[in-house]
């Protein structure tokens, strides 16, 4: 066989070889598949302690997020706040994993299923209050209980 055809050949291999790694990483790190991978992620204490304790000293949203760039933060129109981070359940086996502090200047944890790395910021979206947000459908349906900070 010509260089050329065996050189073809390995192109032709590597992107199969690339797109059947990428579909791979894909699968268990992004579908329910990974639940099987990295199990359910139920929550990760060093995590809690570790933000709750970088949570304690800061006043308001903006002071977090500029701090920190993975903060999310969501202001409320009667004047409530909160911000926080998570730790993704499908990404590692230490997720599962939500702490936030709010405008009662409470620092609260939650283990549950951290449905990706987003979900935190798309459920503070869709919340009207601090009420709905610890009430909502997403922190119910994901089975999140609080985690008890010293």
């Amino acid at each position: 066989m010509a260089p050329e055809g065996i050189m073809r050949r390995w192109r032709v291999g590597g992107v199969a070889l690339l797109a059947l790694t990428g579909v791979l990483v894909y699968v268990f790190n992004y579908t329910t598949l990974s639940t099987w991978v990295y199990g359910s992620g139920r929550g990760w204490p060093a995590y809690a302690h570790r933000w709750a304790d970088a949570f304690r000293d800061i006043p308001e949203p903006e002071t977090a997020q500029a701090r920190y760039s993975e903060v999310t933060a969501r202001r409320f129109k009667n004047g409530e706040w909160v911000f926080g981070v998570c730790s993704d359940s499908h990404s590692s086996h230490r997720g599962g994993t939500i702490v936030v502090k709010d405008s009662t200047g409470r620092v609260r944890a939650f283990f549950g299923h951290v449905c990706g790395s987003f979900f935190l910021e798309s459920t503070l979206r869709t919340a009207k209050s601090l009420d709905s947000f610890y009430g909502s459908e997403a922190m119910r349906n994901f089975g999140f209980r609080e985690y008890q900070l010293p």
